[in-house]
């Protein structure tokens, strides 16, 4: 007898369901579905198709493989692009430094943890002798200027960045937020225009968490950007494309 692909109990026909991958039987009472999602299923031209558990997470592990794919596709863009801008100044590249797959790897690691961080520069410093005290007064204002944007966070994380030094009293080590996840870091940094209206944080200055080769190639676009302004250029500006920072003319074609 057929056993189910989850409790490897026996199937009967009237009760069983078939997966669209990989063929597996599976009880209807373990599928997970409702009674109507396994109605449609007996559709002869349904559009709805269902997965066991196994495949669910090998096209899970797919879509991210995708990303990863994206991610590396978009770095590698990046390299070439530097690479053409250090070429165009007539520096040498030493082909050990050049970085090869595992740094790319370790760049897509990086910015993935990132991803969930948030910047704030400008930020007031108390001193305060305990430092526990230090951290809940930052969480505290972290707090205050997230409910500013809108932006609702149970769990977060504040490191301030720096070396901290007791003899001074106008110290402003950058803040580093640590959220949940991007979509809220995302969402905080989208609506960090509204920081401009507000007496207490009109000069503080949100931004993403950068890795080091984000840094650098912002300020090779930053660098070219003087450069072609200082040469007379008026109309061109930093934009990001396919997250690469570019030098390009307004309304007119990347440049």
């Amino acid at each position: 007898m057929t056993s189910c692909a989850i409790c490897n109990n026996g199937l009967t026909p009237e009760k069983e369901i078939t997966c669209d991958m990989c063929r597996s039987y599976i009880h209807t009472t373990c599928s997970g579905l409702s009674r109507t999602e396994l109605q449609c299923l007996k559709i002869k031209d349904r559009k709805l198709s269902f997965h066991c558990p196994t495949c669910s997470d090998l096209k899970l592990q797919l879509v991210k493989l995708h990303e990863l794919t994206s991610t590396v596709g978009a770095l590698e863009s990046e390299l070439r692009i530097l690479k053409e801008s250090m070429t165009s100044r007539d520096v040498k590249i030493d082909p050990i430094k050049v970085p090869d797959v595992e740094c790319i790897i370790q760049e897509v690691s990086d910015r993935q943890r990132r991803k969930n961080n948030i910047i704030l520069y400008n930020v007031s410093e108390n001193v305060l002798n305990n430092r526990n005290d230090q951290v809940a007064a930052d969480m505290e204002l972290v707090g205050e200027l997230l409910q500013m944007l809108d932006v609702s966070v149970d769990n977060l994380r504040t490191i301030r960045l720096g070396k901290f030094d007791s003899s001074r009293t106008d110290m402003k080590r950058p803040i580093k937020v640590c959220l949940p996840d991007g979509d809220i870091a995302s969402k905080a940094f989208q609506r960090r225009q509204k920081l401009r209206t507000s007496d207490k944080f009109k000069n503080v200055f949100l931004v993403k968490d950068k890795t080091p080769m984000q840094l650098k190639l912002y300020r090779e676009a930053r660098q070219e950007l003087l450069t072609r302004k200082a040469a007379g250029e008026t109309d061109v500006y930093i934009k990001y494309i396919n997250d690469v920072p570019k030098v390009v003319k307004a309304g007119g074609p990347e440049n």
